[in-house]
Formats: C-alpha cells, sequence, structure tokens
C-alpha cells in the first residue's frame, strides 16, 4: 500500500501538485479558522481549500526565492495555507517591487 501512495504522490507531482504542500497548506488553513470569524460554511471551506492550493502553488516559489533548504518548505506550505490569499498579495507586491528595483 505504501507503494502505491508513493506513486500517486509522484504522478500528481507530474502534474504541478505536491499533495504533502497541499496538505500542510490545508492545515495551516484550518487553524486560521480556530481564530474567532463569523464566515458561512462555504466560505470556510474555500478559505481552507485556497489555503492549500496556495501552499501547493507558492511554496516552491518562495522557497526558491528565499534559498531554503527542502526541510523548511513543510513550515512555509503552513504558514502560506494559514495567510491564504493575503499570502498571496504579499508575495505578489514583493515581486513587483523587486521588478521595480531591476528596471
Amino acid at each position: 500500500m505504501k507503494h502505491y501512495l508513493l506513486s500517486i504522490a509522484a504522478n500528481t507531482r507530474y502534474f504541478g501538485f505536491d499533495i504533502i504542500l497541499f496538505i500542510a497548506g490545508i492545515a495551516g488553513g484550518i487553524v486560521f479558522l480556530s481564530k474567532d470569524n463569523k464566515l458561512s460554511p462555504w466560505k470556510k471551506f474555500l478559505s481552507v481549500l485556497s489555503g492549500g492550493l496556495t501552499a501547493n502553488y507558492l511554496t516552491p516559489i518562495v522557497g526558491q526565492w528565499l534559498h531554503l533548504s527542502d526541510d523548511t518548505l513543510y513550515g512555509v506550505a503552513f504558514m502560506l495555507g494559514y495567510g491564504g490569499l493575503r499570502s498571496v498579495e504579499g508575495i505578489f507586491i514583493a515581486f513587483i517591487n523587486k521588478a521595480k528595483k531591476e528596471t
């Protein structure tokens, strides 16, 4: 069974989807929900899902940009999942500022 699960993870990575980073991001999104908020159940679901997707697609970018080791990427994925769309906004602003300095 373990071999089968590793095969699934390897195949999803081929398509740009890292299950481990996604789960770490979902965990961050769930922790975010523990804050006192008044989101509807649908918005809570979307918040956790966006945390997972944010972590999946942005963790490799942030890791490479900050020269982080592979061991730290899961923590970064968790934090990106916790931050959700605010993480996306912050990274986007940082890239814009970096591009302005280079031109």
